[in-house]
């Protein structure tokens, strides 16, 4: 009798264990306040490498154009085929002020300025007095002497704008080497300014090419070569 009591409480302890027993399977709700189950997958903290695609280049602005209201210098502004230029003794008039339309002064024997599609070149080379007066820029431009066909001989004339703030006026010029009889001449093949230094590239009465560099004998003295 004792015996068959004791085999109900095992088979009674063993029905109770079974019903609260709390493994789950995957998908099982747990029972309430239980922790949520853990994802089977992790995230990593580093984002998965992608495979890299073709690079666009790098791209900048383009330059900055004029702004807006912003003023060239006086210098730049001239109508240089239509210039009138004062003291430009190189052309021969006798006039003070040398008058050009349409790149001539139409004289017989005319001055022409900026011949064959010349440019003018910018840059502060000419001590202006006085000392302490405000930096403006200057010209260098080339001329040339002659009827086409004929001796003609060409110049580099420096221009600045003059005190009153619209004439134009020739500074002593650079001449080219005079035409020879039989009509040979130099003429300036590029110019540029380097400080208060004109370096020139010249082809000369007999055909060959040099570079020259022109420095100017005092304040308002003639240009010699060096």
């Amino acid at each position: 009798m004792r015996t068959r009591f004791l085999l109900g409480v095992v088979l009674a302890l063993a029905v109770t264990a079974g019903c609260t027993s709390t493994e789950r399977r995957p998908g099982d709700a747990g029972p309430a306040g239980a922790p949520a189950p853990i994802a089977s997958a992790t995230a990593s903290a580093v984002p998965s490498a992608t495979p890299a695609g073709p690079t666009t280049p790098a791209t900048s602005s383009p330059p900055a154009g004029p702004t807006r209201g912003e003023r060239l210098s006086e210098i730049r502004r001239t109508d240089w085929p239509n210039v009138a230029v004062r003291a430009l003794r190189f052309c021969g008039e006798s006039d003070d002020v040398v008058q050009f339309r349409n790149g001539s002064n139409g004289f017989d024997i005319p001055c022409r300025m900026l011949p064959g599609g010349a440019r003018p070149v910018y840059g502060e080379f000419l001590v202006e007095e006085p000392a302490n007066a405000p930096p403006r820029e200057d010209a260098l431009v080339l001329v040339e002497l002659g009827n086409p066909g004929a001796a003609r001989q060409q110049a580099l004339v420096p221009v600045h704008v003059s005190w009153d703030g619209r004439t134009r006026e020739a500074w002593p010029v650079i001449e080219g080497d005079p035409p020879t009889p039989a009509g040979n001449r130099m003429t300036f093949t590029s110019y540029r300014i380097e400080g208060q230094i004109v370096v020139a590239t010249v082809k000369r009465l007999d055909g060959k090419t040099e570079t020259r560099r022109y420095r100017q004998a005092g304040m308002y003295g003639p240009w010699e070569r060096f």
